[in-house]
């Protein structure tokens, strides 16, 4: 019996995201050879052109599309993890957990999918990579909104 293209696109990604990526924050090299990356990545773009696209919609299709060309973008001219920057390490790491988590195709996929994201330290030009759930971050972004919209003067309700 042939595996159905959800289970080898699956495992696919699983070897593909099989990266130590938590080393991003220590920015430490990671080990997984990024020629193996594209390969893989270059053999699911495969399946999806010949049409093996059984259980998937055309949206979520098109989303592996747009992801698989920031991954071939980012890697376009490069060997070895050791030549991207962390923002073409970060944006490699997003493509691939997008792509991870259309195959899932569930809202748990969605939102356990890992996220990198750069920002600046407050009061300093230097930038930090932080990682975190796609639902940690949207907690974080709505946290730091609610902060700022809290009344900034205490009146007569104060406390």
């Amino acid at each position: 019996m042939k595996p159905s293209l959800r289970t080898t696109v699956s495992a696919a990604l699983i070897l593909a995201l099989a990266l130590p990526f938590s080393v991003l924050a220590q920015d430490a090299p990671a080990p997984q050879k990024l020629d193996q990356i594209v390969m893989q990545q270059e053999a699911l773009k495969h399946d999806l052109d010949a049409g093996k696209t059984e259980g998937m919609t055309t949206r979520q299709v098109n989303a592996i599309r747009k992801a698989q060309s920031e991954v071939f973008s980012v890697t376009e001219g490069k060997t070895s993890l050791e030549q991207l920057s962390m923002n073409e390490k970060v944006r490699l790491e997003n493509a691939l957990e997008r792509i991870n988590a259309e195959v899932k195709n569930t809202r748990a996929g969605h939102d356990d999918k890992q996220v990198c994201w750069r920002e600046r330290m407050t009061g300093t030009n230097t930038k930090v990579t932080r990682c975190g759930t796609e639902s940690e971050m949207r907690e974080a972004r709505e946290g730091a909104r609610d902060w700022l919209e809290r009344p900034k003067v205490c009146g007569d309700n104060c406390g």
